[in-house]
């Protein structure tokens, strides 16, 4: 299943992933903000100044390897961002 992550200011990426990841893309979109928030869990991506964490900066990776490691972790890889999807997006998500 195709998903486009629209960031707003016209940044637009697109994911592929199972249809079962898919399905749940929107009910879990809060889980993936409470994890991209977390200072503690997520340290890759955020931004520093002065060597001080001060606010989450991520784009389709970041919930890539969230869907992948960590709230899908069991089985194979289910998502990856794409760049020229062939087929249309079944949903959109906003961030």
């Amino acid at each position: 299943m195709i998903i486009k992550i629209d960031f707003g200011d016209d940044f637009i990426q697109y994911v592929s992933c199972s249809t079962k990841v898919g399905r749940k893309i929107t009910c879990i979109q809060e889980d993936f903000l409470e994890w991209i928030f977390n200072e503690e869990k997520n340290t890759e991506y955020w931004t520093l100044e002065n060597g001080k964490k001060i606010y989450p900066n991520y784009d389709a990776d970041a919930l890539v390897e969230w869907l992948n490691n960590v709230s899908f972790r069991r089985g194979i890889a289910k998502a990856k961002v794409i760049t020229n999807p062939q087929l249309k997006e079944k949903k959109i998500v906003y961030y």
